[in-house]
């Protein structure tokens, strides 16, 4: 389906609808798109994670 498709498509919706179609299109439109170091960041800290593992709260001296 093309993007044309799909604007085809949202002028057939009846008016009353057109909120709930906004509000369900708008969660896949990115709030936010990652910066590359970003990028690596979070895949270095997948990558850690799948290595060691994580801590417990429970295990962590707070005092």
């Amino acid at each position: 389906m093309s993007r044309e498709a799909l604007k085809n498509l949202i002028e057939l919706v009846p008016e009353q609808d057109i909120e709930t179609l906004f509000r369900v299109i708008v969660k896949f439109v990115p709030g936010d798109i990652a910066d590359q170091d970003e990028i690596e960041a979070i895949l270095a800290a997948k990558r850690d994670i799948e290595e060691d593992g994580t801590v417990s709260h429970n295990d962590i001296n707070w005092d």
